[in-house]
């Protein structure tokens, strides 16, 4: 029971740190320079903490969840669309992430939303990242994921899966998914997306169970890459006790004084031609996911 004393600073760390509203703090830094980064709370960033604590049988979990919800609900857009910034128009991927989050208690809300990224859909049937006019409309296998774990299976994401299951298969999960630097990123929507239902993509589940497992075995991941891989190998095989017992141990010694875990990297943008990358990062987001990948490594069940 050595993650209980860990779990619980987890939980007492995020009750300090969300927002009024229930917003998620991150930080925006430009090429990861944490100390000239700028104060995010961004949507997503709720949405995030949310779906990596919902289910989680700890003290104090619950309420987390009613009181970020408000966040949500509060940014929504005509067509249960959201955006991150106000002064950028609505995308796929951050309409997903908090219309999966509002899910259980809004079911109209993701009905709506799913209906307006059908609606949006690219010719191929491949669903991209910016929609509005005069934006480029890329299409991100990370974006694609989500929309596919909100909308699930049916003939309105038949494309994206079959895209999603190529983009596994070959190894392209960095380079096809625009701004997320790491498979594990990708492989965790992906687990996310059979959980919601979507089975057609078991197959790529497994692939990236059996890779992440790999990296636990190599080591040398920071917390939040741990937490990831662990959901993933849990989520397409059971993992292997001796890893888990590692992975639960790693976090359970990497927490820090304060009860979060150190901030990562969630996802990168360019900032501008040859000036390198802005990299968005949450010490709550981490700590929330690496809650739920405690919680998981020592064999806990969750509700």
């Amino acid at each position: 029971m050595e993650w209980l004393n860990p779990a619980a600073k987890g939980v007492a760390f995020l009750a300090g740190e969300l927002g009024p509203h229930g917003q998620w703090p991150g930080i925006v830094c430009p090429d990861g320079a944490a100390d000239r980064g700028i104060r995010d709370i961004a949507p997503p960033l709720t949405a995030l903490g949310v779906l990596a604590l919902r289910g989680l049988l700890l003290d104090g979990v619950e309420d987390l969840v009613k009181r970020s919800l408000p966040h949500i609900t509060k940014t929504e857009l005509p067509g249960g669309l959201w955006r991150y910034y106000a002064n950028i128009p609505p995308d796929t991927d951050d309409s997903a992430l908090c219309a999966l989050a509002l899910r259980p208690e809004y079911p109209l809300v993701s009905l709506r939303t799913a209906c307006s990224l059908v609606a949006r859909r690219l010719p191929d049937g491949r669903f991209p990242t910016w929609f509005e006019p005069g934006w480029e409309p890329v299409v991100a296998a990370v974006t694609n994921a989500h929309a596919v774990a909100l909308i699930g299976p049916g003939p309105e994401t038949d494309a994206a899966v079959a895209w999603l299951l190529e983009v596994v298969a070959s190894g392209t999960e960095v380079p096809s998914s625009a701004y997320y630097p790491d498979p594990l990123d990708l492989h965790l929507a992906l687990t996310r997306a059979v959980e919601s239902g979507v089975v057609a993509l078991r197959p790529a589940v497994a692939l990236a169970a059996r890779n992440a497992a790999d990296r636990l075995r190599r080591g040398n991941l920071a917390p939040y890459r741990i937490a990831q891989a662990v959901l993933v190998a849990d989520g397409g095989s059971r993992l292997p006790e001796r890893l888990r017992s590692d992975a639960a141990r790693q976090l359970a010694d990497q927490v820090q004084s304060d009860g979060g875990w150190p901030a990562d990297t969630l996802f990168v943008a360019r900032r501008s031609e040859g000036e390198g990358f802005w990299h968005y990062q949450s010490r709550a987001v981490v700590t929330a996911l690496c809650l739920r990948a405690l919680v998981t490594a020592a064999g806990q069940e969750e509700k």
